[in-house]
């Protein structure tokens, strides 16, 4: 079959009657990687229409897999943060934003602790932290709680606390959160984030009646935060790139016959708490785009 990649769609075509096999929409694309199998090896993830069932698609191609997940990542990347971003566009996305950014989602679950952790992500990181938590301590230990998710910050409060006591027992920010995911068990929800100095931290809850929905909305958070991110690097590189050709301009108007060398502001900012953010939110992403995993064929 032959791979036909679209703004909005990935088709799959008989090449001899160049039928339509199947076709999919990108945006509903979750998660896809690159196998170790000379690089040819391609597969993605996604909820099937029919079923809602998530389904992995993997291929034996004869292009180097790598070049089709750089062009998805291309066409994901244009379909968040637009194609070409003007000043009359800063209203309606920052709008759109601050909409998200106003809607608190809460669940209730259990907090069954924290822990440092040795690396910012990983599954096996995440599943052995959840489990000693789990194992350090009685289930009447875990602290009954309301857990707030909205872009920026998420937060458990306890339910049954004292009129004098502060009820918020955790609180993070969602753009330092660097890994998420399910447990072995399906109830369990761990997340890892950034506490600064190559210092990492795993939270775990336990969910009724199971982890999917507060998963599904620390992801659609993380998300939201990545989307301000390729705003603000999308902006920062507009405005840049404008000062340079003025400044171009002006030289050589003003001063033809000395050339200087021109050196544009830096794009990367020096505060922690900046180049944190990048660090958290883009390594988080980055274990969605896997450029050298394996892929489990059979």
């Amino acid at each position: 079959m032959v791979m036909i990649l679209k703004e909005d769609t990935m088709n799959l075509v008989d090449p001899l009657d160049h039928s339509l096999i199947h076709c999919q929409p990108i945006i509903n694309i979750r998660v896809w990687g690159v196998g170790c199998n000379k690089g040819r090896d391609f597969a993605f993830v996604a909820s099937d229409k029919d079923t809602c069932v998530l389904k992995c698609h993997v291929f034996h191609c004869n292009v180097p897999g790598k070049a089709i997940a750089k062009a998805l990542h291309e066409i994901l990347s244009r379909s968040i943060t637009l194609e070409s971003i003007s000043p009359n566009d800063i209203p309606l996305q920052a709008d759109t934003l601050d909409v998200v950014r106003q809607s608190v989602q809460k669940y209730k679950a259990l907090y069954i602790g924290s822990l440092p952790v040795s690396k910012s992500m990983g599954i096996d990181v995440l599943n052995n932290a959840i489990e000693t938590l789990m194992g350090s301590r009685n289930r009447e230990q875990w602290i009954q709680a309301v857990v707030s998710v909205s872009d920026s910050v998420m937060q458990a409060d306890q339910t049954e606390a004292e009129e004098e006591e502060d009820p918020c027992i955790w609180e993070c920010q969602v753009r330092y959160v660097t890994f998420i995911g399910i447990g072995r068990d399906a109830h369990t929800f761990g997340l890892i984030a950034d506490t600064g100095k190559q210092h990492f931290q795993c939270t775990a809850f336990w969910c009724e009646p199971d982890a999917g929905t507060i998963s599904e909305a620390v992801q659609a958070a993380c998300m939201v935060q990545y989307q301000k991110c390729l705003v603000a690097s999308r902006m920062r590189t507009k405005s840049n790139s404008h000062s340079i050709m003025k400044l171009k301009r002006t030289m050589s108007l003003d001063s033809p016959v000395y050339s200087f060398p021109i050196t544009g502001p830096s794009l990367q900012k020096t505060s922690s708490g900046a180049t944190t953010c990048k660090r958290g939110m883009f390594s988080f992403f980055e274990t969605f785009r896997q450029k050298h995993s394996m892929l489990p064929t059979s």
